[in-house]
């Protein structure tokens, strides 16, 4: 792989990442495909069923009929995380791996998502994996009939509770405001549930359990704090940019260390590319990331011909 120099290195196999793999590998660029895992966030949600073409259809399962498509193009994948690029003075990249593979690129897209945030409590992360989960359709199964709390007042929470309902026995949902900020069909969904109750301007301040989680601690705005004693704890309280990692790179960040890209998902940085939920899009679903694939698949190819002009195929000739 050390020989090889790859038209594209994609990081990340999301919809973003994987749908730039089956333009790229169509427009016959050498692809390889680099990602800890396959499907990145959606591979954790248990039904799609906002995505053009399937009425419902499991994340994962989604995720791998992309995979799929892209292979038969050619596409290769390699499943370690990515720990460095840099870029060459012959405006080639050098990416690296966290086994020391050195892997060299014409052209970087950068598609890999966002990462779970934490509470940031005591407890949590001695408990993580041990009744603490940042996933419900993952973990969900193993506490079937048991009492959870579901953290989280937006849809990933919303969507997590609603799934627990048909699992656990008791699902508590702790909000941090006084109101959800999920859509309202997941709101009413969740109040229909008669075994989930929802607590708002709840604040979690301590996790406890010995080898595994026995309680969580709580309180209310200006309250004293309660306890609640449950066997899983899912917290969905949204995502982080991990993006210190390309500092060496100068590239653009926003405020909260999104990439910031410019609408044909070009960065500051000739060369590398970026789609999807690690960029600014304000939208951050599956149809829309796979779209920003396509057009980052797109873009890389444009760069690597030269950037010659594009003319639209609307433009009137002369």
């Amino acid at each position: 792989m050390e020989d090889k120099v790859y038209d594209v290195v994609i990081v990340g196999a999301g919809p973003s990442g994987l749908t730039a793999a089956i333009y790229t590998s169509r427009r016959s660029m050498k692809t390889l495909v680099i990602s800890k895992d396959i499907g990145g966030q959606i591979s954790l949600t248990e039904d799609v069923e906002n995505y053009p073409g399937f009425e419902s259809i499991g994340g994962l399962a989604l995720a791998q009929k992309f995979q799929a498509q892209a292979a038969k193009t050619g596409v290769e994948y390699l499943f370690e995380e990515v720990c460095q690029i840099e870029k060459q003075s012959t405006g080639d990249f050098v990416v690296q791996t966290g086994s020391k593979k050195l892997i060299k690129a014409k052209t970087i897209i950068l598609a890999f998502g966002l990462t779970p945030r934490n509470l940031e409590v005591p407890g949590e992360k001695e408990l993580t994996g041990k009744g603490v989960t940042y996933c419900a359709t993952c973990d969900g199964p193993l506490y079937r009939g048991k009492n959870v709390v579901v953290i989280g007042g937006g849809n990933s929470a919303l969507d997590a509770a609603e799934y627990m309902s048909k699992l656990a026995n008791q699902v508590y949902l702790l909000v941090r405001k006084d109101k959800f900020r999920g859509e309202s069909v997941l709101v009413d969904q969740v109040r229909a549930a008669k075994n989930i109750k929802i607590i708002f301007n709840a604040a979690v301040t301590e996790v406890k359990g010995t080898s595994r989680v026995e309680a969580l601690v709580y309180q209310i705005t200006d309250g004293p704090k309660e306890e609640i004693a449950v066997d899983g704890i899912f917290v969905e309280i949204g995502h982080l940019a991990s993006t210190k990692w390309l500092q060496n790179l100068n590239l653009n960040l926003t405020e909260r260390g999104e990439i910031k890209i410019t609408v044909d998902n070009e960065t500051n940085v000739k060369g590398i590319f970026a789609a999807g939920d690690i960029t600014q899009i304000t939208y951050k679903q599956a149809v829309i990331s796979a779209g920003e694939g396509c057009k980052a698949a797109l873009q890389a190819y444009r760069y690597l011909q030269g950037d010659k002009p594009l003319t639209p195929d609307w433009t009137p000739k002369k």
